[in-house]
């Protein structure tokens, strides 16, 4: 019994020891797999942002003539495209009104409408504090409300 025992022993060392190979290869493979893939990705990006950055700069540097871009409409849209702005121009020309030494309203400049904003409440201050000045009995002092002194 003691002979099967170690015999059933160093098979299941033997199995797990294979287990453990087969793992580490598998394990090597999913990681050279993903190494492969991400590599791949990469290029690709590369590519694509390559082949994207040379459109860009291709069409930035050959930019449509108007006769490019003229040959490419066909004789209805050109009339239809004429009549549009005929009809525009004709609908939104501005009235112009010439005067000739006549004098024209001029905007307020800066200081001149803060001017025009704080002289009111300027002049009422000071008007109040004239009438306050002018409606005081001669024997009262300024602070006529001021709370007793102690001796």
């Amino acid at each position: 019994m003691g002979a099967s025992a170690r015999e059933i022993e160093r098979q299941i060392k033997e199995t797990r020891d294979r287990m453990d190979d087969n793992l580490t290869e598998l394990e090597g493979r999913a990681a050279s797999s993903a190494a492969r893939f991400g590599r791949l990705a990469a290029i690709g990006l590369g590519v694509l942002a390559a082949g994207a950055a040379a459109i860009f700069i291709y069409r930035r540097m050959r930019k449509p003539t108007l006769k490019d871009r003229l040959d490419g409409l066909s004789v209805v849209k050109l009339r239809s495209l004429a009549e549009d702005l005929s009809g525009r121009l004709k609908d939104e020309l501005p009235s112009v009104t010439v005067t000739v030494n006549e004098k024209a309203e001029r905007e307020p400049g800066m200081i001149e409408s803060i001017l025009r904003k704080v002289a009111p409440a300027l002049a009422g201050t000071a008007s109040t504090a004239l009438l306050e000045r002018v409606a005081r009995p001669s024997g009262e002092t300024e602070f006529r409300h001021s709370p007793p002194q102690a001796d």
